[in-house]
Parts: C-alpha cells; sequence; structure tokens
C-alpha cells in the first residue's frame, strides 16, 4: 500500500468496498436463481418423460397381447371361423396337420398359416412382418412369413441370424425383444423394425408338461414410435434413446445410433453441458434417457445472467471513470509537485509552484516553494564549496603520481647503465620519453584504453632491460580498445604486481590484461547500478607472483577503504599507486566503483578495475562530466 499512488489506492479502496460485493451479490444471486430454474425445468421434463414411458409400456403392452393370438386362433382347416373351448389348440393341429388330407397337406398348412399371419399382422398397422417358426411332427424345422408391403420371402439365414434363432429360448413364456435390424430377408426389404416373439406351446398335455411348439416374431415398423415420442420435444437440441438391458438402441431420435449398443456409463455420466434424465426398465426390459444441452436448456436463464453481467460492467466502467475524473482533480496538484521534485534532483533549484487553493494541497505547494528556496540557499554556501574541495583533492592526488612514476623509471634506466653500459640505454630513453610525454602532454583526464596499454608495454620493456626481459605481458582487449579510462590507471597496477608479487618470487613471470563489459552500457554514469555492474567496463590485471596470505589482503583491502595515501613503513610511503588509482576512480564515478582484489597465496594476484563504460564517441560528455 506505500507504494500505490492516490489513484491506485482511491481505485482500489472503490473496488473492494463497491466493485467487488456487488459482483460476489450478483454472481451469488444469478447461481441462485440458475439452479432453481434448473429445477422446476428439470421437473418438467421428467413428467414428460414418465408420460413417454406409460406411453412406451402401454404401446409394448398392446404388442403383448397380439403375440397371444395363438392361443386363441379360431380358424380351421376349412377355411371358416370355428368357435370351441380347445381353440388355444387350432394353431397347434394346423402347425401339425391335424386333420388335413396328407396329399394336400403342405400346400393347405401353407395357406392357413399364410391366412393366420396375415390375421396377426392386420390388427395393428405398425406391424411390417409377421413370421411363424414351428417344427413339425417329424421334428423338422418350418418357417412362415408374410409382410403386407413385401409379398416375397428372400433369405431365410438372414432371418434367422437377426432373430438369435441359433440360441433360441425354446422355455420362455414371456415376450422376448430382438434388437432393430432391417427386413432384408425380404425382397427390397430395407426398412428398420424391432421385433417382439413370444413362444406358443401345446396346452393339450398335463400340466407342466408343455412342449413347445413355435414361435410367434412380430416385426414392428418404426413410425409408431416416431408418433409417439414426436409428440413431445425437450427443446431445440436434445437425444433420446430407448434401450433393453444389454445396451441395445431399440429406438433414438439420432437414428445413426438405431440399432448400436450403447455405452450407458458414459452416456448417463453427469457433466456440466448436459442435463441427464433416466427411466427405471418396464416389465419388459425397455428404459429411456434423455440428454440435453444445458446452453440450451436453459437459455433463457444464461440470457439474463449475460444481461446482468452486462449492467454489472457498465456500472463498473461508470463507477472507475467517475474515480479517475474525481481522483485526477485530486492529485494533478501532487503530480505537478512531483514533476516540480523530478528538476529539483536533476540541479535545477529554480522552481515555484502556483498556489491556487487555500486547503491542503495549497499549504503544501507553498512550503514547497519555501523549501526550494531554502536548499537553493544551501547549495550555493556548502555544496559548490565541498565540489571545489573534492576538485582540489582530485588534483592532488593526480599531481602525487607523477614524481612517483618518473622516479620508478629513472631508476630502472640509472641501473641498466651500470649494469651494461651498452647502447641499449638510448632505446631505454626513447620509451621513457614516450612515458613522460604521456604523463605531462595535454591534460586529458580520459584516454582511449589503448593508449594506456601502450604506456604498460614501455613500462614493461624499461623494467626488462633491467631484468633481462623476464617479464611477459600480453593483452586481450575484446574489441574495446577505443573504450574512454582516466589517464595512468593500469601502469601503477603492473607496477605493484612486479614488485610484491613476480620479484619476491623468482624476478620472472606473467601480467595478463583484460577487458570486457558486465552488460548493457546506455544508461548514463548517474544513473547506473555500481552494485550489480550494469553497463560497466571490467579491466582485469593477473599476475602469476607469489600471491597474499589473508592477513596481507585485508591489510591492503583495508587501506583501499581508508583515508590515508598509502602504507606507511620506516623508510616511505608505499602501495601509493594503488591506493592512488582507486581513489581517483572512486572520485570520478562514486563509491561503487574502483579496485577489486583477490589473491591466493603461491598462485598470483588478479585487481580488476570496475568503472563505467563510455564508447569512443563520447569523448566530449566524458570530459564534462569528468
Amino acid at each position: 500500500m506505500k507504494k500505490l499512488s492516490l489513484y491506485q489506492k482511491f481505485v482500489l479502496v472503490i473496488t473492494c468496498v463497491g466493485v467487488i460485493p456487488m459482483t460476489l451479490f450478483s454472481t451469488v444471486l444469478v447461481q441462485r436463481m440458475l439452479k432453481e430454474y434448473e429445477h422446476s425445468l428439470m421437473s418438467n421434463y421428467e413428467q414428460a418423460a414418465l408420460y413417454l414411458d406409460f406411453s412406451l409400456e402401454a404401446m409394448m403392452e398392446s404388442y403383448n397381447d397380439i403375440s397371444k393370438m395363438p392361443y386363441y386362433y379360431n380358424y380351421s382347416n376349412e377355411g371358416s371361423m370355428k368357435y370351441n373351448y380347445m381353440s388355444f389348440d387350432n394353431l397347434r393341429q394346423m402347425v401339425y396337420g391335424i386333420g388335413y388330407d396328407p396329399e394336400n397337406l403342405e400346400e393347405l398348412r401353407k395357406n392357413n398359416m399364410q391366412v393366420f399371419l396375415m390375421n396377426v399382422q392386420s390388427v395393428d398397422s405398425s406391424l411390417a412382418s409377421a413370421h411363424f417358426v414351428a417344427r413339425d411332427l417329424n421334428g423338422s424345422e418350418m418357417a412362415f412369413h408374410y409382410s403386407p408391403s413385401r409379398r416375397f420371402f428372400a433369405n431365410q439365414e438372414l432371418f434367422i441370424s437377426h432373430m438369435g434363432l441359433a440360441d433360441w429360448d425354446e422355455e420362455s413364456k414371456q415376450l422376448m425383444l430382438i434388437p432393430p435390424h432391417k427386413e432384408d430377408y425380404f425382397y427390397y426389404g430395407s426398412t428398420q423394425v424391432f421385433t417382439v416373439a413370444r413362444n406358443y406351446f401345446d396346452l393339450s398335455k398335463p400340466v407342466g408338461q408343455n412342449q413347445y411348439v413355435g414361435t410367434l416374431f412380430l416385426d414392428i415398423s418404426f413410425k409408431k414410435l416416431e408418433q409417439m415420442f414426436s409428440e413431445i420435444r425437450f427443446g431445440s437440441a436434445y437425444e433420446l434413446y430407448v434401450y433393453d438391458q444389454k445396451g441395445n438402441c431399440f429406438y433414438s431420435n439420432q437414428a445413426d445410433r438405431i440399432g448400436e449398443a450403447l455405452n450407458l456409463e458414459q452416456l448417463s455420466s453427469t457433466s456440466n453441458d448436459s442435463l441427464v434424465i433416466t427411466g427405471k426398465p418396464n416389465q419388459y426390459g425397455l428404459s429411456m434417457m434423455i440428454l440435453m444441452n444445458r446452453r440450451e436448456a436453459l437459455a433463457k436463464i444464461y440470457r439474463m445472467q449475460e444481461w446482468m453481467y452486462l449492467f454489472l460492467g457498465a456500472s463498473v466502467v461508470a463507477l472507475l471513470l467517475a474515480s479517475l475524473v474525481f481522483s485526477r482533480q485530486l492529485t494533478r496538484p501532487i503530480r505537478n509537485m512531483m514533476e516540480q521534485m523530478a528538476r529539483i534532483e536533476s540541479g535545477d533549484f529554480d522552481v515555484q509552484l502556483p498556489v491556487e487553493s487555500a486547503d491542503e494541497i495549497g499549504v503544501l505547494s507553498a512550503r514547497f516553494n519555501r523549501m526550494s528556496q531554502e536548499l537553493r540557499n544551501y547549495i550555493n554556501q556548502s555544496y559548490v564549496a565541498r565540489l571545489k574541495q573534492n576538485e582540489a583533492e582530485m588534483t592532488a592526488l593526480k599531481s602525487q603520481i607523477y614524481p612517483h612514476f618518473l622516479y620508478n623509471t629513472l631508476e630502472v634506466i640509472r641501473m641498466t647503465a651500470l649494469d651494461h653500459e651498452d647502447m641499449q640505454v638510448p632505446m631505454m630513453i626513447e620509451a621513457l620519453s614516450g612515458q613522460i610525454h604521456y604523463m605531462i602532454g595535454p591534460m586529458k583526464d580520459m584516454v582511449p584504453l589503448e593508449a594506456e596499454v601502450d604506456v604498460v608495454r614501455k613500462y614493461v620493456y624499461l623494467l626488462n632491460c633491467r631484468i633481462e626481459g623476464k617479464i611477459h605481458f600480453s593483452a586481450d582487449m575484446d574489441g574495446l580498445s577505443g573504450a574512454l579510462v582516466p589517464k595512468l590507471i593500469l601502469q601503477p597496477i603492473v607496477e605493484n604486481a612486479y614488485i610484491h608479487g613476480i620479484k619476491p618470487k623468482d624476478g620472472s613471470g606473467h601480467v595478463l590484461l583484460e577487458a570486457g563489459l558486465t552488460e548493457s552500457a546506455e544508461s548514463p554514469p548517474h544513473l547506473r547500478s555500481a552494485e550489480s555492474n550494469e553497463g560497466n567496463l571490467e579491466i582485469s590485471l593477473m599476475d602469476n607472483g607469489v600471491g597474499m596470505d589473508e592477513e596481507s589482503l585485508a591489510v591492503l583491502l583495508a587501506l583501499l577503504d581508508g583515508d590515508a595515501p598509502g602504507i606507511k613503513n620506516e623508510n616511505n610511503w608505499q602501495s601509493i599507486g594503488l591506493k592512488n588509482v582507486h581513489d581517483r576512480i572512486r572520485y570520478l564515478y562514486g563509491d561503487g566503483y574502483g579496485i577489486r582484489i583477490t589473491s591466493t597465496k603461491g598462485v598470483g594476484t588478479m585487481v580488476r578495475l570496475v568503472m563505467p563504460y563510455f564508447p569512443p564517441d563520447a569523448g566530449e560528455e566524458v570530459q564534462t562530466d569528468a
């Protein structure tokens, strides 16, 4: 909360106090309405499903009665109706040929069975065809078929396959159902039907010894089911299934599913997208399932929900716009004050805020004006004086290095002249002249890195003239040879590496210079983070000298952080060059920059110079900033 602006806090309060409670209340209300409407809708649909279930059972009851016709069929073998109390046995006598002339038995039986099937079919217009399968007295299979629209029976094997006669239960006394199939056992028979069947027994035997005679099969057209289920609709998108106990689909408004084996577990599983109504199996083993699309079934309540959310969204937008206008009127003077404070941060203290009211904002503006005036007076009296003092100290530090550098170089030349007395001395003097010219030449605080490296090479050459070329110097500037660096920051480091690292070892060694960028270098120096080294130039000088133990390294690091110019011993100040370079970098760029030292006893020492990166084309800007 402390980091939020007044506008953000105002919007947060409005959101927490108004928008969120309103949204939660509306959501709970809509969900409650949706559940109540869904419950009411489901009750209506369940009543409709019960009605259809009752109609389906009534239809099957009528076919159950029709399937019992073999027991009260009174047609005689003479072709007339014969009424007697033994009518249940008439069909058996017809099947067995009892009372028929043996010479005309087959023809008469066939004709009479055709009449029987025609009478059965005529009872209900939805009966597409009728069949009777039986055995004669000799046990031979017989089959009789009748269809009013298809006169010619075509394929007995297909009929046997569809009816499942290979595994037929001849002892069942209940109405049996055969799953939907096509009437392709008739010529040109492509109509889909489902079949009910009932076994017919010889009741003339003693009780409990009823003998199987045959089975009546009734093919039922789907027209009656379509008519029955078309009376009630469950919305614009729904699925209706009628299936038996094995999951065989007897009817569906999805025509391609009729006759399939349904995955009942998958269909009946409730999901967020469907409403499911299932019924219990009736006495004939048929069940009904209705699947409705939730979005379609609850379309009205969903539209109401959308309108409510639309109204809520409009209210939220209006509330936020009103808060935006009000908060901007409130925070505009504060933002103006922040802009003026940014000008003060950049060094412009001649700022004044208009005092437009007498409220808290007006009082704050007036006090801000007095503060900027007092701050300007303080800067003029104190800060400018401090800058001049720092500048004087910087000049003093830079002047210290010149005699120190010149003294050491001349000492090298003197010792070489005493040892060799040859023409090597002029070459050394030439190298020294280049160094002196570089040191006391044009007064530029920033020079290319390549120039600094060249001075180091001249120094190493002069050094090797004295110690027989045992110091090796190599530099890898990684394309940064033009980077601008403060003048005379590398030679003191190399000198320190030789005196304190390589010379105590055996006088021979290697000094390696590597330069690189840590990350982007696009932001100006005063905005860079010294802790993360973002946009910094890093120059590492590594030697393979004797290194330092932890105690010596701690003393050196304390020197760099202290105010003394070097380490004072009985003869003179030591390590003044290292301290000088460290302080110059810090004066130029801030306390976050300077020298970093790591060392391992017996391995060597690495000195890293960390400073902002300035490309070659930043010369004028760097000179001004420095």
